[in-house]
């Protein structure tokens, strides 16, 4: 009894289905797999061959400044065909896997015109902090909220920023009507790729749908009676990140000069594509991404679920990767109006070794309230005060308030019961900064690296060529 309520608390599947084999042969020596990722502040792309070896990388399209939260799908589909037109021409015709990772939880509604439009009349996609308790109109979110509570056990589709929780929102506002599905922003792009009408996900971003990962199937109460009702043909399949979805349409294979056998395959999140970037491949390696956000990923060979804090398990294969996601992050630096240059010249004029002024900062931008992880909380709001007179140490206290959430993050995954950390490789905007790696190291007590790559588009080119 006691081992089956320690397994129920931690999350462990006492039964699961096992990962069903890769279907894709590897990819021929003259073939590139091509990586999309929108992440946060804009957009990335990374071509690599069969080898792992980089072959094109062009400049990323940034979102233009204060653009990140009213980012509309157009601005998406835009970013995705002009960076795959930046592609030398030489290096599109040899692409023939494509695969894209895209925020978390953003979602839109799309309708079976075409291949699958946006519905603009309700407005701009719901992103990855989108808040249904704060954002969505009237009682909707409450209701949404109220329904998953009903029939849902605890888990990633709990959350108010849940791609569940916002698809409900959406009915409750205003019944959704026979065609119109929900896409996330990775799902709806690879549509945009194949020119398909059906919407396929993967299981890295199905997740917060309610999609279940033990048994790689959408729940019985999200397929059948009160929900069900409301969900039924509006759910998008799901694939097991890397294997196919559809043929590129032969009119974008055409109009770009892409292989003839070109196709998009299941993708995945921005925080899990870095963590496939970053070279961590044992139980007990995390990866922390610090960028606008700071989200962290450990190797575990169990699944470690806490909903109350944020915690949930992405299904990598037969292991799986634990962790969380704050609001919290670098993005508070750009809001103070620190630059390139001033953060990497302040850095310089701190002892990393030495507590900064004051310890107790919660790096969260003033533009947001609320926060995901390690302790949710709807009406969470910032604290960067007080500011010393010194800009250097007003950078050291921001940097250790960052690193001191990070810790928390990978305590409260340990206190549920995560294999013990090995070590942190880090990935983001973030990982560049030497003395802030010394710092984090002290305060996390293992070893902290740079990520091998620190580039999550290169994370859904390797998955786009092997899979995970």
């Amino acid at each position: 009894m006691l081992a089956f309520a320690l397994a129920f608390t931690l999350g462990f599947a006492l039964a699961f289905t096992p990962a069903p084999p890769r279907t894709l042969s590897p990819m021929s020596n003259n073939s590139y797999a091509l990586g999309f990722d929108f992440g946060t502040s804009g957009v990335r792309c990374v071509v690599i061959d069969a080898a792992g070896v980089i072959v094109a990388c062009p400049a990323s399209k940034v979102w233009g400044a204060g653009r990140e939260e009213r980012q509309e799908s157009d601005d998406w589909e835009v970013a995705l065909f002009s960076q795959l037109e930046s592609l030398p021409k030489e290096v599109r015709s040899r692409v023939s896997r494509i695969a894209i990772s895209g925020t978390s939880g953003s979602v839109l509604l799309v309708s079976g015109d075409g291949c699958g439009e946006p519905v603009k009349s309700r407005g701009r996609p719901r992103m990855y902090n989108f808040s249904v308790t704060k954002q969505a109109a009237g009682d909707s979110g409450s209701l949404a909220l109220a329904l998953i509570a009903k029939y849902s056990p605890e888990g990633p589709a709990y959350s108010a920023t849940s791609s569940l929780a916002k698809m409900l929102a959406y009915h409750f506002d205003r019944p959704l009507i026979m065609d119109q599905r929900l896409a996330h922003q990775a799902d709806f792009l690879a549509s945009r790729l194949t020119g398909s009408q059906i919407i396929t996900s993967d299981w890295h971003n199905s997740l917060k749908l309610g999609f279940d990962v033990n048994s790689l199937t959408y729940p019985n109460w999200m397929t059948t009676g009160e929900v069900g009702r409301i969900l039924n043909g509006r759910l998008p399949s799901v694939v097991r990140p890397g294997e196919p979805i559809a043929p590129v349409s032969a009119s974008n294979i055409a109009k770009y000069g892409l292989s003839s056998d070109c196709i998009v395959v299941g993708g995945t999140t921005d925080s899990i594509a870095a963590f496939l970037a970053a070279g961590a491949s044992e139980v007990g390696d995390a990866v922390t991404s610090l960028g606008s956000t700071v989200a962290i990923k450990l190797l575990s060979d169990t699944p470690v679920n806490d909903a109350s804090s944020g915690i949930y398990s992405h299904r990598l294969g037969d292991r799986w990767l634990v962790g969380g996601a704050s609001n919290a992050g670098c993005r508070v630096l750009r809001e103070l109006g620190f630059s390139d240059q001033e953060l990497v010249e302040l850095s310089e004029n701190f002892d990393p070794l030495v507590e900064p002024p004051v310890t107790d900062y919660y790096p969260l931008p003033s533009s947001v309230v609320g926060d995901r992880f390690p302790h949710p909380n709807q009406d969470a709001v910032g604290k960067l005060e007080p500011v010393p007179e010194d800009r250097a140490a007003f950078l050291h206290c921001i940097l250790h308030g960052i690193a001191a959430l990070e810790a928390e993050g990978y305590r409260a995954l340990a206190s549920r019961g995560s294999p013990k950390l090995r070590k942190v490789f880090t990935s983001g905007g973030g990982s560049r900064n030497e003395k802030w790696r010394l710092l984090r190291e002290r305060m996390l007590g293992v070893p902290t690296l740079r990520a091998a790559n620190i580039d999550a588009a290169f994370g859904a080119a390797i998955l786009a060529a092997r899979g995970i």
